[in-house]
């Protein structure tokens, strides 16, 4: 019985302890404006990040995800019909990482799941070049 207990209750514990947060943004936070789209290549192919307003979705920790004005267009099909919901994340350090998902969906469903904050659904991301210009959205 011990043994039954201890092997349903360390997955828990291991899940609860994942390192990966996610919020929504307070309100206010402004967004970024990329002025022009960008094409942009990665180990699997290309996509393009359209110009416009890209509104802070969820952060994390580490960063804070912006969604992009309209889905994310690929050349080289990685993404489903070569269209897909997604955006920039900037770190608080810089870098820059594209991804696709639904981080404010997760971070919305986020208390209602036993884990809390913890047990989400991950976005995919996407190291890319080249670096994309942005300039902070006034509020």
């Amino acid at each position: 019985m011990k043994h039954l207990l201890l092997c349903l209750l360390a997955p828990c514990v291991m899940i609860s302890c994942a390192p990966f947060e996610l919020e929504r943004c307070p309100a206010g936070t402004p967004g970024i404006v990329v002025a022009e789209a960008v094409e942009c290549t990665h180990n699997d192919g290309k996509f393009i990040l359209p110009a416009g307003l890209y509104q802070a979705e969820a952060q994390s920790p580490t960063g804070i995800y912006y969604v992009a004005p309209e889905r994310l267009k690929t050349t080289t099909g990685i993404l489903r019909d070569g269209h897909e919901r997604g955006g920039l994340f900037i770190a608080n350090e810089g870098w820059q990482w594209a991804w696709h998902g639904h981080p404010g969906f997760e971070a919305d469903q986020s208390a209602t799941t036993i884990f809390g904050k913890r047990g989400i659904i991950k976005p995919t991301h996407y190291k890319f070049e080249p670096y994309v210009k942005y300039t902070k959205a006034k509020r």
